[in-house]
């Protein structure tokens, strides 16, 4: 969910890679002068851009420019199973949604101007085996929790982490763009199944001094956000169900009409299936359904839906080549639809947004992705009509092959 807050460099960015520098540099740079025994880092600058226009509805037909820079360095250990990572994004700051008024976030690249850590983490697992390991650091969430391989295909924000999750807490959890610290962990059962549980700041920025990059601050009284999710494989069909918890206490949305004042812990599930249903040499159609659920004495959404198709090598047969088609729908909650018919508002009780994008690569580094949403009752709002958005998503990757 984007916010106001504004983030400029300081010191938490410099800290963090202070801290990456000490525990692994040494080894770091002698894999870099000596790399013959096998490549064990990685550096990847990316730059991805989205021009939108807002046809038809929303709040205003207008146009934006929306990109994002984003530089990753990866280190790998090939002997004692340690792995560090660090990846800066630059964000541009414009908006489509603002003209179109929605609440699922048309592009998943929107966020406030500003450069910022994303992740800078740890971690240390079986050389044999990475299932089976502990993390920790700034993190995003999303990299690893309530992430729908199929739904990535999609560059509308809840094909990534759903909005029961997206819009839970201060500022959102620790997902794009503001991340925050955590300890996860990572065990693998058996070849069907896999556990994974995070305890993470439960508010990734700094209250007090918002505009910095990143939060390096804990306290008993911001709380912390608990998750743990369950994946079963089998045939190449993943099925994972992730349930997540506040430890701090909330006040409900209709103490405003009335309501009790007592507050709540903030709590949500969420369960997603996806794989493969039919292939025919490299062309493969896949398939993604997921649901989610949050308390709506909370959160203004009570209940979303997500479904997906991904079609690769449709067209061209290239590898990267796909077409996806996405349909999400968002529902808003009794207590907000309440508060909404105490203020005189009559207001639609969901959202949805039809998704249909094709991504083409023009060469290993360079992909273009057409995209068009339409947005049925965008934000709600009643007297926002249905919006139809379309873009172009152009992403090139700036460094070379590394060998």
């Amino acid at each position: 969910m984007r916010s106001n807050f504004k983030t400029p460099t300081s010191y938490p960015l410099l800290a963090v890679l202070v801290g990456f520098l000490i525990l692994s540099g040494p080894q770091l740079r002698a894999e870099l002068i000596d790399n013959r025994a096998g490549k064990s880092w990685d550096v990847a600058v990316t730059y991805t851009s989205d021009l939108w226009r807002n046809t038809k509805g929303g709040i205003e037909r207008d146009s934006a420019y929306l990109d994002s820079l984003s530089l990753t360095l990866d280190w790998q250990s090939p002997s004692n199973g340690l792995h560090s990572h660090l990846h800066v994004i630059h964000n541009n700051g414009k908006s489509l949604s603002e003209k179109v008024g929605d609440t699922h976030i048309v592009s998943n690249i929107e966020a406030d101007r500003g450069t910022r850590f994303l992740e800078g983490w740890i971690e240390y697992g079986s050389v044999t085996n990475r299932d089976r390991s502990i993390k920790a650091g700034i993190y995003d969430l999303n990299s690893e929790f309530d992430a729908s391989e199929v739904s990535s295909a999609l560059i509308n924000s809840t094909f990534g982490s759903g909005i029961d999750i997206a819009q839970s807490g201060v500022v959102g959890p620790s997902i794009f763009p503001y991340t925050g610290l955590a300890l996860r962990g990572c065990w693998r059962i058996n070849d069907s199944w896999l556990l994974k549980g995070a305890v993470i700041d439960g508010i990734p920025i700094d209250e007090d001094h918002p505009r910095r990059v990143t939060s390096l601050k804990l306290s008993s009284k911001e709380g912390a956000l608990a998750i743990a999710e369950l994946e079963h494989r089998v045939d190449k069909i993943r099925t994972v169900i992730g349930h997540w918890r506040y430890s701090a206490r909330f006040d409900k949305l209709d103490v405003l009409a009335g309501g009790e004042g007592n507050s709540r812990r903030n709590v949500g599930t969420y369960m997603f299936i996806e794989g493969p249903v039919k292939q025919s040499g490299d062309r493969r159609l896949l398939v993604m359904v997921r649901l989610g659920a949050a308390n709506p004495q909370l959160n203004a959404i009570g209940s979303t839906a997500q479904a997906a198709l991904v079609f690769e090598r449709p067209f061209l047969n290239r590898d990267g080549e796909y077409l996806a088609l996405g349909f999400a729908q968002a529902r808003f909650g009794g207590p907000v639809r309440r508060l909404s018919f105490l203020a005189g508002e009559k207001r639609p009780t969901r959202e949805s947004v039809i998704e249909l994008t094709w991504r083409l690569p023009l060469s290993r580094r360079i992909f273009l992705q057409p995209d068009l949403q339409y947005v049925i009752n965008p934000g709600s709002d009643q007297d926002t009509q249905d919006a139809l958005a379309v873009g172009l998503r152009v992403e090139v990757g700036l460094l070379p092959d590394l060998q």
